[in-house]
């Protein structure tokens, strides 16, 4: 009986995690590192950094506001990889993926339209955008790289 119910756990678990994200087969170049203040919808705020390692690899890493971090995950060839020894985060790897539906609309590179459903609405003071996808929601505020 343990072994069944241990069994459905980790199956439960296991498609959980198998929440697919859309591929992203193209990244455009990025010129230099991407600096971004992430707000929740719980008002926690968080810094991404996004950079390209590649010319078809992007890296985004995400740290708390005391500069913990919480994901580091890297985009290649449309995949989605863990980097470095931080468990699998699925809710950040669905903010990374509405962050570059945002990139792609600021700067007019190609998204995917699977990411259509992205909604993306400029911020009350306008310095910023509201991100709303599958029932998440963050505020993003580009940060400038002195």
């Amino acid at each position: 009986m343990l072994k069944i119910v241990f069994f459905w756990l980790i199956l439960m678990f296991g498609l959980h995690g198998c929440h697919s994200v859309p591929v992203i087969d193209s990244l455009p170049v990025l010129k230099q590192t991407l600096s971004l203040q992430v707000t929740d919808a719980d008002g926690s705020n968080s810094l991404l950094l996004i950079e390209q390692l590649t010319a078809q690899q992007w890296r985004f890493v995400q740290v708390n506001s005391l500069g913990a971090p919480v994901s580091r995950q890297t985009l290649q060839q449309g995949k989605w990889h863990n980097d470095g020894f931080l468990p699998p985060n699925p809710k950040a790897r669905q903010l990374f993926t509405a962050v570059y539906a945002y990139l792609g609309h600021q700067h007019h590179w190609p998204v995917p339209a699977t990411l259509n459903d992205v909604r993306i609405s400029p911020s009350a003071d306008g310095a910023g955008a509201d991100i709303s996808w599958h029932k998440q929601h963050w505020q993003i505020r580009e940060m400038a790289n002195d």
